[in-house]
Parts: structure tokens; C-alpha cells; sequence
């Protein structure tokens, strides 16, 4: 089974802006775009692990969230918060199902954030966690049901909270571990983490940075057990990492990671063995999302081609594109791409 294809999609109908969550179901016969309308721009998805087509849906800097029924296509509840707050993007729920986590961020000090959680069947708020950040936005629960690791993008560059990756322990709200980028002028962005641990961060320029600062985005890496390391070379590249370095995926029989460029229109892979670049792709315009197929022998890129958007895959092993497998339009323009299995 290679899954489902999941992202947010904005478009034009009837001359008025429109929203989706966008399902792409690979093992189809047809492979066409089904769309469950939404009223804002879907940013990030988490699936309740109790009912898998279940899953919370978030905006990234609104008022949006909701829940939806993957198997029905259809919106379940919203998902509110206070006038003071708005979402950022990103949440998760407890392995048990019995709660949600979101990342959100106050209106007034757009910089201060909290993670917040929600009875899983009423919505109503329960309380926050504190992320040890300002700016908190990705956020990875581990495996061991205990644990958020959680993306602080920092506050200005000068006087404000350092950019970091926080570990924390939910049930005492704990700080268990604290990763900072060792350079400062990038801000972090979106995550993953492997099964051995090994940690990849994706990152946008800071906050606060001179006018005459490049704008560029970055790639660290953390090896398990090593210091992290954000990436410098080679430096035709990394010049090339302009504006944000978006979404990031760790393949784990490879020991490589994704990192997707848009303004740069690039896509690159780094090793983890030898935290070096292994391969550079000029073969997308505007790549956004990235992840891989449920079968892990796939990668799934979604990116522009003109004015349509489309998704193009990778061989997982060897890293080489395979352009016959092309699906356009995929009506997924969204940050993020996500594989999923709809349960019948």
C-alpha cells in the first residue's frame, strides 16, 4: 500500500479565494484529486491514533482548525480558540487519542506561544504546556507517548529568545532537553526525527535581521548523541537556500535527509553518516511538501509547474526521479504533504 496523499490546497472558484484538505489516493486505479472544503488554508494534520480518519486539522497564524472525517470527506467540528490567541499550524495528538496538542501563538507578542491542550471529544480546553521558546510552531510527539519535541522559532534577533528544539516531558511539563541552532540568524521551522534519533531542522530567516542580510533559509542536522550542525557548504547551494527551507524528511534504510527550497526551486539530500550534501535537484519549481509512500519506496514531492501544482516521486533507494509517475494537477499548494492509510 502506498496510501494516501494529504495536504491543503488553496484555489480560485467562482472568482473567490477557496480552501481544501486535498486527498490523493495513489493505490487508486484513478488517481484523482478529492477535495473536502475548508474555510481556511489546511497548514498541518494530526491523525487520532484511536480512529485514524479522524484527524485535527490547523491554519498556520489564523483562527482556523477543525476536525475531519477522511472517509466520509467531510468536516466534523471546528476547533476554536480565544480571541488572544491563533493557531500556528501545527499539533498532535496523545498516543491514547484522549487528548489534542496545538501549537498556538497570542496576538499580542506574536513571539509568545503555548502548547494547548484539548479534550480529544469535546475540544474544550484543558490547559497549556510550556514550550521553553518563544514562537513554538512544529511539534513531534515520540514514541514513548510521554515526550513532545517541539520547534521554537526564537524571538528578534537582538534581545529576543534564542531559536531552539525543546524536548519536553507532558505529564510534569518538564524541560528535558534543549537544542540551539549555532547559528543565530536562522530561526526553526519544521522537524523530524528518526528512529535512532536523529534530529533534522528546517529553517527560515529570523526575525529582526538587517535589511542587508541575505535572506536564507537552513539545513541542521543532529546526528544521535552528536553536537547539531547547521549546514554551510558547499556554499553554491546553501546560497541558493533563499527565504525559507520549508519541510524535511529523514529516510531511515538511507541514513538521508529532504529538504525542500522553494524560492530557490531546489530540492537536496544530505547524509547523516557524513552530515554533507549527497545531491542537489533542480528538477522542480517551488517544491513544497515532502514525504514518503506508507510502502517507504517512495518519496512524494509536491511543487508548481507553471500555474498548476502537481506531485512527483523519487525512488526512496536510490534517490532518482521517476518522471512517469507524475500526478497533475494535484490541487495540493499547501506547505506540507502527508501519506496516510483511510480505512474503508
Amino acid at each position: 500500500m502506498r496510501g494516501t496523499i494529504i495536504g491543503g490546497g488553496s484555489f480560485v472558484k467562482d472568482g473567490q479565494q477557496a480552501f481544501s484538505l486535498t486527498l490523493v489516493d495513489l493505490d487508486a486505479d484513478e488517481r484523482k484529486a478529492r477535495l473536502i472544503p475548508t474555510s481556511f488554508l489546511p497548514h498541518a494534520i494530526a491523525v487520532d491514533p484511536q480512529q485514524p480518519n479522524r484527524v485535527a486539522v490547523f491554519e498556520k497564524k489564523g483562527p482556523g482548525a477543525c476536525l475531519i472525517d477522511l472517509g466520509e470527506a467531510r468536516v466534523l467540528a471546528p476547533i476554536t480558540t480565544p480571541p488572544e490567541r491563533h493557531f500556528y499550524g501545527h499539533g498532535a495528538f496523545s498516543l491514547a487519542g484522549d487528548v489534542l496538542y496545538a501549537t498556538e501563538s497570542y496576538l499580542e507578542d506574536a513571539h509568545r506561544g503555548a502548547l494547548v491542550v484539548r479534550d480529544r471529544d469535546s475540544l474544550q480546553e484543558l490547559g497549556t504546556v510550556p514550550t521553553f521558546g518563544a514562537s513554538p510552531h512544529d511539534c513531534l510527539m515520540l514514541d514513548d507517548g510521554k515526550t513532545m519535541v517541539i520547534t521554537n522559532g526564537g524571538g528578534p534577533l537582538r534581545g529576543g529568545s534564542p531559536p531552539s528544539v525543546t524536548y519536553v516531558d507532558l505529564p510534569s511539563g518538564k524541560l528535558l532537553e534543549e537544542v540551539r541552532l549555532s547559528a543565530p540568524r536562522f530561526n526553526t521551522g519544521h522537524l523530524t526525527i528518526s528512529k535512532r534519533g536523529d534530529l533534522a531542522v528546517v529553517s527560515a530567516p529570523r526575525d529582526g535581521l538587517p535589511a542587508t542580510s541575505p535572506s536564507l533559509g537552513a539545513v541542521s542536522l543532529k546526528a544521535a548523541g552528536k553536537p547539531i550542525v547547521t549546514m554551510r557548504k558547499p556554499k553554491k547551494v546553501v546560497e541558493r537556500m533563499r527565504g525559507e527551507t520549508l519541510s524535511v524528511l529523514i529516510v531511515e534504510p538511507t541514513h538521508s535527509v529532504y529538504a525542500t527550497h522553494p524560492e530557490g526551486n531546489m530540492l537536496t539530500r544530505w547524509s547523516l553518516d557524513d552530515v554533507k550534501l549527497s545531491r542537489r535537484y533542480d528538477d522542480f519549481e517551488q517544491p513544497r511538501g515532502i514525504c514518503l509512500t506508507l510502502d517507504g519506496r517512495s518519496i512524494v514531492v509536491g511543487h508548481s509547474v507553471g500555474s498548476s501544482v502537481a506531485l512527483s516521486f523519487l525512488d526512496a533507494t536510490t534517490g532518482d526521479l521517476l518522471p512517469d509517475q507524475r500526478i497533475q494537477p494535484s490541487f495540493i499548494t499547501g506547505s506540507h504533504v502527508f501519506a496516510h492509510a483511510i480505512a474503508a
